[in-house]
């Protein structure tokens, strides 16, 4: 039911830079989505997450996208770093499930809509929003549901020196627990927003709204978000600020870390830099980024110390932050398809794939493992917590029903394939931005157009132009574009402008032709299984039958020959766009 609802929100959503620019970044997010939907790993989440942070982009200069940066260090270290725990799951396509299954709520549920329309498009509390249909909410749920675990390599951090501490102290003296805390010794400079511009300049507007009197620093993320919190929920202003302040210190005193804390601070602090560094109009950080921050801090902090002494505040209705409200929902959610990483983790029966009903009145999942059983009471806790913590009545009048199917038919999680080849797992590499690859699919389709005319002159194409393309093509193109820029790293390559400071390459070696000659194969073969194609010794595209569904040295040479073809033109379709070949590594990769 996921995809028909995708469908339906993408269908009713409205994208300014489409209308305005004649872009496709609403089919191209849509499309990953989809396919994300079909195949759940890692490589597609990271497509949902550059479709997502191209479009909505905030880049200082060249090709580098420090979204997906950051993005690509929670995966990496929360893949290497949590093998030392005991129970430790994904976050990274976590938050991707919890975007969509927003989306799939937000579209298919009137009385959420209303409620976020209500608040969020009140133009005299909240100036600057898409007029666009629909689109407002993407945006903030984007930035909200996809960044709301980057925090958690810290809290990663805090558990790995427990776990070890306890290690050595039990081991020789037996039955001790001991405390351990991460302490920042300058917290101040974390809790900070570097002033690019004058602050009085960049925060003018906003300052408006502050109360008379107030201690509030508009260049420092906790006083932001008290003073949000200040003005959706009407508690003391002094009080949230204190709290806030002291909760660093409360987490180190309890031994515990709240990850959406630092998830919320980083991201004021890069958006808060980067909108002054690119001269944005300040708004657009102090309205929305601002509200997308305090939503990720109170997915955990309200149920923890809002709902406690000495706020006491009821249930969360989706009034008062209806972003909070989905994310705290969502969150909640969403425990299918999440590898796992701790020990005691990877022996337990996870859910690796859910059933979902959603409707103006109620929401309905049916969580599928493929063996065993989850807890006997994991459908009542988990409604249970739900419904202590949020007004689900208001969104869900005939409530919240989870279930529990057991289905051997499924496979036991993600399987993971390793990649061959150089990888520098340490150095972020710079990936081209979407408009460069739509620019580089709009040349891969051209060139495919050009070969069927000279194999068949005269033949009318059935494609002739890249506007004539159905998005799920062209959204194919773009995955062959970012495609290429996974062939390079593989040899230590990347895309980079040609007129940059970047040292190019004009050709490849014999080996390295041969090497991504045989990975440009495989990659294929990966593809074309996913989508339901099978081995056939006659090619049948009815019935998705194929010879060439076999390891690359099994080939003919023809067939060789064509994905070598394939490599060598790398280069000159980048040359033709502007692009060029940059090699990030003077090691030797292929010998």
């Amino acid at each position: 039911m996921m995809e028909e609802y995708i469908n339906q929100f993408f269908e009713e959503l409205e994208v300014f830079e489409d209308i305005a620019k004649g872009r496709c970044n609403k089919a191209y997010l849509k499309e990953s989505i989809l396919e994300f939907l079909r195949e759940g790993n890692k490589e597609n989440a990271l497509n949902v997450y550059v479709s997502f942070f191209d479009n909505y982009r905030i880049v200082l200069e060249g090709e580098k996208n420090q979204f997906i940066d950051l993005l690509d260090v929670l995966r990496d270290y929360e893949e290497k770093a949590s093998t030392l725990l005991d129970k430790q799951r994904d976050h990274y396509v976590h938050s991707v499930n919890v975007f969509i299954l927003g989306l799939c709520i937000y579209i298919r549920n009137d009385s959420y809509r209303r409620a976020f329309d209500k608040i969020i498009l009140n133009k005299k509390l909240y100036k600057h929003s898409y007029d666009t249909r629909h689109e407002e909410f993407l945006y903030r749920w984007g930035i909200a549901s996809l960044f709301h675990d980057v925090g958690y390599p810290v809290e990663i951090t805090a558990k790995q020196i427990n776990k070890f501490i306890n290690f050595v102290v039990n081991t020789v003296d037996g039955g001790r627990i001991v405390k351990t805390r991460i302490d920042l010794d300058t917290f101040e400079d974390f809790n900070s927003i570097v002033e690019v511009i004058p602050k009085e300049e960049f925060s003018k507007e906003f300052s408006e709204s502050l109360p008379a009197g107030s201690r509030i620093d508009l260049l420092k993320p906790l006083d932001l978000i008290a003073l949000k919190i200040h003005m959706d929920f009407h508690v003391d202003l002094d009080l949230i600020k204190n709290a806030l302040d002291n909760y660093i210190y409360v987490m180190q005193e309890s031994g515990f870390v709240d990850h959406g804390f630092y998830s919320a601070i980083i991201v004021l602090k890069w958006y808060g830099y980067l909108i002054q560094n690119c001269r944005y109009n300040s708004n657009y950080f102090y309205y929305p980024v601002l509200d997308c921050a305090s939503s990720i801090l109170l997915h955990n902090y309200y149920k923890n110390v809002m709902m406690k002494k000495p706020f006491l505040l009821g249930k969360l209705a989706p009034e008062n932050n209806p972003v909070a409200y989905l994310l705290i929902l969502c969150d909640e959610l969403q425990e299918w398809n999440r590898p796992a990483y701790g020990s005691i983790d990877k022996k337990r029966a996870l859910p690796s794939k859910i059933k979902t009903v959603i409707s103006e009145k109620e929401i309905s999942l049916t969580y599928i493992a493929p063996k065993g059983k989850l807890s006997e009471n994991f459908s009542t806790d988990k409604t249970k917590l739900l419904n202590h913590v949020l007004d689900s009545s208001r969104v869900f009048p005939d409530g919240i029903h989870l279930s529990f199917r057991e289905d051997e038919s499924y496979p036991p999680g993600l399987i993971e394939k390793g990649s061959e080849g150089y990888t520098d797992t340490d150095t972020i590499i710079p990936r081209p931005l979407l408009d460069n690859l739509e620019k580089l699919a709009r040349m891969i389709h051209h060139e495919y157009n050009v070969k069927q005319l000279q194999k068949h002159p005269g033949r009318k194409l059935a494609y002739p132009t890249w506007e004539s393309l159905p998005d799920d093509l062209k959204y194919s193109n773009i995955r062959q574009a970012r495609r290429m820029a996974d062939i390079l790293r593989l040899i230590g390559c990347t895309i980079v402008p040609k007129e940059s400071e970047y040292s190019q390459i004009s050709s490849f070696t014999d080996d390295e032709v041969e090497y991504l000659a045989e990975a440009e194969h495989n990659f294929w073969v990966e593809e074309r299984l996913s989508r339901g194609w099978k081995y056939g010794e006659e090619k049948d595209v009815d019935k998705k039958l194929t010879p060439y569904l076999v390891p690359y040295e099994q080939l003919d040479e023809e067939i060789k020959q064509l994905d070598r073809d394939t490599i060598k033109n790398i280069i000159p379709l980048l040359e033709a766009i502007g692009l060029s070949v940059h090699r990030t590594t003077t090691e030797k990769a292929v010998g």
